[in-house]
């Protein structure tokens, strides 16, 4: 698992990933910033332009409402000043004023022929009395007969009050005799004989040029009173009353909420009356009225997409074309560490840094492998003065105090046999000096044995092991388990002879204080020779033998492995047991076997 993870992370890691981020970088900077400019230049144009259009389609409804009362005002004019309407009010005889209002009924019936947004016409004398009526539904026109005192409206109380040819506009209202509600707005003039002209306007007609079809927006005109003129029917304008009261502190200008923009502006109905003002507004949804500015985020995003996709595809491209030697640079380097295979200069090499580095890599792998194998040789000859050392003393320990040894104890049995019978102490004296004689010479051709074992030079290393391991667990009364993969090939003499002496080393150990039952023995044949050694006996904590100072064996184990490259790794508890796990390369002259990642388990 750790094997694996090691591999992965190289992949975050790799020059052609930093360097794929450089160039991302380099590329998608100067494109992101030109983007995010131009969105925003774009933004702030499109709906700064979108805002302004539907302002000045406002303004232009605007205007067109202000034609309208103008005209309005016109026709008030005109209607003060008819001849008969003058003649009627010079009439003092009952009969000639009765026949100048019917003249004059008759020409506001002619008049309002002509003008089908006029609901009603009215002429109030200066007490507020209807003098002359007139009403029409849109299509047909009558006179009022029966005439009615207006004095307690508020049209007639304001307009009576201002000079003449002042002019007064009410709130919008209803008209509910007719067999349709209709929306009027009152128009009165005050006339130059003191009388006032009143026009009931259709307030509908005031947005006769808005679209046929409203589409998604809803156009409303609002006084101060806060009523209500709107369009299409269906809108509602208490729904946004509290979106509402900002309106009515500015000429003109926008708002918006979360998903609707506001466009309003003032109008001024009348003149002599210059605080009174109307607001009129429009409410768009943002989707619609930035409908453009959407259009541009989609296209702005598709080119944006693409060039950011062609941006990855080159810096893929020239981080690939950067990489691609120190790529081969990295495929030589691990084939010369891990399989010793030495590297050789590429036929095409760049003529730049990476091409220095490579060719430096080659020599230095050269002269690695140049010095590794002397280091071999050394190593080899090292071990085999060991060994030679060992044989010469074991050939002097055996024809010298071994001969010696057994010569003392010859004469000392010859001497006992010679004493007399009688001399019950002195020959039992004679006889423990030849026992420990004895057991002397037994354990110095045990050392011999050691120093130079024949069987390892005879039958192989596998021979060694079973011979070395028999002869300790028959001293130790081990219950013994040994499992041995055949070796296809003996290993070199360096390494069999490491492997027997550590092996030797820690029987001896087990031997002189584990007070062991069974005793495992493996060895394994793979990346390397492996040696697994395990008892049931003791333990020890080797942190406390090395801070003692003792643990000398240990030491001379793992410098034995170390020296060939490999590992030796003593686990070990106290109560527990030890366990002694060795691994060599099975030969030296293999360049490059890794010591396995393996993590050993006291059972």
């Amino acid at each position: 698992m750790e094997r694996s993870a090691l591999r992965l992370v190289p992949r975050f890691n790799r020059l052609s990933t930093s360097l794929m981020f450089v160039f991302l970088i380099v590329l998608l900077i100067p494109l992101l910033a030109t983007a995010l400019y131009g969105q925003m230049f774009a933004r702030d144009v499109l709906s700064r332009n979108a805002v302004e259009r539907s302002l000045s389609q406002l303004s232009l409804q605007a205007e067109s409402i202000v034609s309208s009362l103008r005209q309005a005002q016109g026709d008030a004019l005109y209607l003060s000043s008819l001849r008969s309407l003058s003649n009627l009010n010079q009439q003092t005889e009952p009969d000639e004023t009765e026949r100048w209002r019917m003249e004059t009924a008759r020409d506001f019936l002619v008049f309002l022929s002509s003008r089908p947004m006029y609901r009603a016409l009215r002429y109030l004398d200066e007490t507020g009395m209807e003098v002359v009526a007139a009403q029409s539904d849109g299509r047909t026109a009558s006179i009022v007969e029966t005439l009615h005192n207006r004095s307690s409206t508020d049209y007639f109380h304001y307009t009576i009050q201002i000079l003449p040819g002042g002019v007064y506009v009410s709130s919008f209202g209803y008209d509910d005799t007719g067999v349709e509600k209709a929306p009027l707005l009152t128009y009165a003039m005050r006339a130059n004989d003191g009388g006032v002209v009143v026009i009931d306007l259709h307030a509908g007609w005031l947005l006769r040029n808005l679209p046929v079809s409203s589409g998604t927006d809803q156009w409303a005109i609002m006084d101060q009173n806060q009523d209500y003129l709107v369009y299409p029917d269906s809108f509602d304008p208490s729904q946004i009353a509290e979106d509402l009261s900002f309106m009515l502190t500015s000429e003109s200008g926008t708002h918006e909420t979360v998903d609707t923009v506001y466009v309003y502006t003032t109008i001024h109905p009348t003149v002599n009356l210059p605080d009174y003002a109307w607001v009129m507004y429009r409410i768009t949804p943002k989707a619609v009225l930035y409908a453009e500015l959407t259009q541009f985020y989609v296209a702005a995003g598709g080119f944006a997409l693409v060039g950011i996709i062609v941006a990855i595809v080159l810096a893929y491209f020239m981080s690939h074309r950067l990489t691609k030697p120190l790529a081969h640079l990295e495929e030589m380097a691990t084939a010369f560490g891990r399989d010793g295979i030495l590297p050789e200069l590429p036929e095409k090499l760049p003529r730049d840094e990476i091409g220095s580095l490579t060719r430096t890599f080659c020599d230095m792998a050269h002269e690695l492998e140049r010095q590794r194998r002397q280091e071999h040789r050394l190593i080899e000859q090292l071990i085999n003065a060991q060994e030679e050392e060992r044989k010469l003393i074991a050939y002097d320990l055996h024809d010298g105090l071994i001969q010696q040894m057994v010569g003392a104890r010859l004469y000392l049995t010859n001497c006992r046999e010679s004493c007399p019978i009688d001399a019950f102490n002195i020959q039992n004296g004679i006889q423990r000096g030849c026992d420990a004689l004895t057991e002397a010479i037994v354990e110095g051709r045990r050392i011999i044995e050691g120093l130079r074992p024949a069987v390892l030079d005879d039958l192989g290393l596998i021979a060694a092991i079973e011979e070395v391991a028999n002869t300790h667990a028959q001293l130790a009364g081990w219950e013994l388990h040994m499992e041995l993969q055949h070796l296809p090939n003996e290993p070199e003499k360096s390494v069999s002879v490491t492997l027997f002496r550590i092996l030797q080393e820690a029987l001896n150990n087990a031997l002189k204080h584990a007070h062991a039952r069974t005793m495992n023995i493996h060895l394994h044949n793979g990346n390397g020779i492996g040696i697994r050694i395990k008892d049931d006996g003791a333990g020890f904590d080797p942190a406390t033998i090395t801070n003692e100072g003792r643990g000398l064996g240990m030491k001379t184990m793992q410098e034995r492995a170390a020296l060939l490259g490999g590992i030796c790794e003593i686990v070990s508890r106290p109560g527990h047991g030890t366990l002694i796990n060795v691994w060599v390369p099975e030969t030296v002259t293999q360049r490059g076997v890794r010591t396995p990642n393996v993590t050993w388990v006291l059972e």
